[in-house]
């Protein structure tokens, strides 16, 4: 073979194998932009559920403000009904109003306490789903408790403006964080609780609002049942 023919070979070889590499390359490309678009989209739909998130959470707030005010229409209600027969009966003496401020800051006790377990539990991804439907079912029998006895308690006494005023601080932050608790509830148990999702933080944030409104609500009533015939009949603060 003469020395063109070889160089000529020579030179087709290397151009096949510069051809094969840029096709190699070429390739590559492609696999890592569809890579790159994969991760955009999911990306994308993380932030499409952060954000519905968010519109529900805004959503139960609403939901929860209008709640509470129908909540204490109802509350009215019942006084004005029961108002006939309680005058029937003797007035209430000042054990009996402190049995009924006992339950009272007792049953909305419960209620922090089991909203901070639910929370706790269902933040928690260690913890079994069991164990969260058994803390939202406590909840929200303590949730059922305490309305049940706040309405027993407004209708049988008398409060006056400033502990009202206590009682309707409370409900409307639980009835907020109730809003807030089903939406993340759901976001979990549905997989879209995004990282960064602020949603636990609202529900955080929440949680500490309902635990200052409970210690205030104590201060009330202790300042309310105060006297110097009764001086140990006082509620016991919250730890």
């Amino acid at each position: 073979m003469r020395m063109e023919e070889l160089v000529t070979w020579i030179a087709a070889a290397v151009a096949i194998i510069v051809v094969g590499i840029a096709g190699w390359q070429v390739w590559l490309a492609r696999r890592e932009a569809r890579a790159v678009a994969e991760r955009s989209e999911a990306v994308r739909r993380m932030a499409a559920d952060a954000e519905a998130n968010a519109q529900k959470a805004t959503e139960s707030a609403e939901a929860a403000r209008t709640q509470a005010e129908r909540a204490w229409d109802q509350v009215k209600l019942a006084r004005g009904q029961l108002e006939e027969a309680r005058q029937e009966h003797r007035a209430s003496t000042h054990a009996e109003q402190w049995e009924w401020a006992y339950a009272v800051t007792m049953t909305a006790r419960e209620l922090v306490d089991s909203c901070n377990e639910l929370i706790r539990i269902s933040t928690d991804t260690r913890m079994a789903p069991q164990h969260r439907l058994s803390a939202d079912r406590h909840y929200h029998q303590a949730s059922q408790r305490w309305q049940e006895t706040l309405v027993k308690a407004v209708a049988r006494t008398e409060p006056d403006l400033e502990m009202q005023q206590q009682l309707i601080t409370f409900a409307t932050v639980h009835q907020r964080l109730h809003g807030h608790l089903g939406v993340l509830l759901r976001a979990i148990e549905t997989g879209t609780l995004a990282d960064g999702d602020g949603l636990a933080d609202r529900v955080h944030g929440l949680r500490q609002e309902l635990g200052s409104a409970h210690r205030q609500l104590q201060r009330t009533v202790s300042a309310s049942l105060s006297s110097p015939e009764t001086p140990t009949q006082q509620i016991a603060p919250a730890k």
